[in-house]
């Protein structure tokens, strides 16, 4: 496999990109450190959920490795000698502190210098702060290189703008900003991008991408925490939030997103940290701050909206059984990244709750997970949904009424049942 793509790092956003590429004819070597990782990818076997192009991601894996268009290795030197063209999108994870963890990203780059050759194109396509590529990354390409960014290899900064369960569809046809460090380097990129990106954006400024990424995922981090704020309002005065919600949406300029139990995966808890949390001086972040506070403390906000609604039902809480549903990062996801539903099972433990969970995609090993709806529902007392999936049975009331307690409670963070049918068949339903 010659003259290949390199792409470092196969994880959410890194395996998908690959397969794109593999998808095109383009052929890929994909590092990564983890080698069980690894050595799953190579049999096909992948934990993503992701619909691909009329296929699942798992089909789309096994025909590119069947084609020899895609390698996956933790061999990253032979894989660079192999290569022409590099895409990182290894991650800057956040401290619990707030603070960066730039570990990964300065390794990749230290390693990427001292295997450059003259005429390579080196792409970095991961979430950074502003000033990350030019200060941080390329000083050290530069530095275990001996070589020059803009004059001996070429080196820009990319958005990756896709988002988990439409991998395929975002990967090629969302419109891709692109920066280089010089004219040549912008070109370059934009080329390496333009063989599976249906549009490229050629930006002026290394920065003004990189924050552009931020800001889009910050953006969607302070909708979303005031759409939880109204959805407090609304249930205070006994108003449904996603009628609210479904009424104020019909204005032409009003685009309101949906309240639910918090904000989790790698990008929007992170977005807020990579502006305040960077070590150069920034201006105030009143805002993002309280909006990222907002969203952190809404497991704790709806918990106690069940307590609260349990009292009123009569509901002896120290007793009561609490079955939560869904524990992925969002809709339709097993991501267990910064999921709200983790939080949620820790608060429910730290109060000494009783406490059972379950999730169609996902396995989480720890006491409490449940197999399969029935064994989660069996006794519940109250019902709390934390996602959506293609998952009908939830919505089989009946069923679910012959499982539970009597005056059974559903918590709704997500606005899926319907209230009205609920109602009727007997159930105390909240949206909050």
């Amino acid at each position: 496999m010659e003259h290949a793509i390199a792409v470092i790092g196969l994880g959410f956003v890194g395996l998908p990109l690959s397969l794109v590429y593999a998808s095109k004819g383009h052929p890929v070597i994909g590092v990564d450190v983890d080698e069980l990782h690894v050595t799953k990818l190579k049999m096909g076997q992948t934990p993503l959920c992701e619909p691909w192009n009329g296929q699942t991601i798992q089909e789309a894996l096994i025909q590119t490795l069947q084609k020899g268009l895609f390698e996956p290795t933790c061999h990253a030197e032979a894989a660079i000698q192999r290569s022409s063209d590099v895409i990182v999108t290894v991650g800057i994870p956040v401290r619990s502190d707030g603070t960066l963890d730039y570990t990964s990203l300065d390794s990749v780059a230290a390693f990427l210098g001292k295997n450059l050759r003259p005429g390579m194109t080196i792409l970095l396509r991961s979430t950074v702060p502003p000033h990350t590529t030019r200060n941080r990354f390329k000083p050290l390409l530069e530095e275990y290189s001996h070589l020059s960014a803009g004059k001996d290899f070429f080196l820009g900064y990319a958005s990756e703008r896709m988002a988990e369960g439409k991998a395929y569809e975002e990967l090629t046809s969302m419109p891709t900003p692109v920066a280089g460090v010089n004219e040549a380097s912008l070109e370059r990129c934009s080329e390496l991008l333009s063989r599976i990106c249906s549009q490229v954006i050629q930006a002026k400024n290394l920065e003004a991408v990189e924050m552009s990424k931020v800001v889009e995922n910050l953006s969607r981090d302070i909708n979303v925490a005031m759409v939880n704020e109204f959805a407090n309002y609304a249930y205070s005065i006994g108003v449904d939030i996603a009628e609210v919600l479904s009424i104020a949406n019909t204005h032409q300029r009003v685009k309101l997103l949906s309240p639910g139990p918090g904000v989790g995966g790698y990008c929007i808890p992170n977005a807020y940290y990579y502006l305040a949390g960077t070590e150069r001086p920034c201006a105030d972040l009143p805002v993002s701050s309280t909006s990222r506070q907002l969203n952190d403390q809404r497991p704790s906000a709806i918990l106690a909206v069940a307590e609260e609604e349990l009292k009123k039902l009569k509901k002896d809480l120290p007793s009561a059984q609490f079955a939560l549903y869904g524990l992925g990062m969002k809709d339709f996801s097993n991501d267990l990244r910064l999921s709200p539903s983790l939080e949620f099972i820790r608060l429910l433990r730290e109060r000494k709750y009783l406490c059972r969970f379950f999730d169609p995609l996902t396995q989480h090993n720890e006491p409490g997970m449940c197999h399969n709806l029935e064994e989660l529902l069996e006794g519940a007392d109250c019902l709390i949904i934390l996602n959506r999936h293609h998952d009908e049975k939830i919505l089989q009331l009946d069923k679910i009424k012959k499982l539970m307690n009597s005056r059974p409670l559903i918590v709704d963070t997500r606005s899926w049942i319907d209230a009205e049918k609920a109602k009727k068949k007997g159930f105390y339903l909240c949206r909050c």
